[in-house]
């Protein structure tokens, strides 16, 4: 009987592995940032800015976001 040997597995980064490149961050924001951001603006009375990147709106959502809560603390 011959002997089987077990295939090689790939590593776990070849399968699926997620693009550390981001392919989006310069398309417009999406409706649901632009909500967020709207309503962060609202509450810290910023300027809304409605032609942001999406990379461009997660970085202004989280600045707004810890002026929320330096001012809730």
């Amino acid at each position: 009987m011959p002997k089987h040997e077990d295939p090689e597995i790939a590593p776990a980064s070849a399968i699926g592995a997620v693009p550390t490149v981001d392919t989006h961050g310069d398309e417009p924001m999406t409706d649901k940032q632009a909500a967020y951001l709207r309503n962060l603006c609202d509450k810290t009375g910023e300027a809304f800015d409605t032609a942001l990147s999406r990379r461009q709106a997660n970085e202004r959502i989280e600045a707004l976001r810890c002026q929320v809560e330096d001012r809730s603390v």
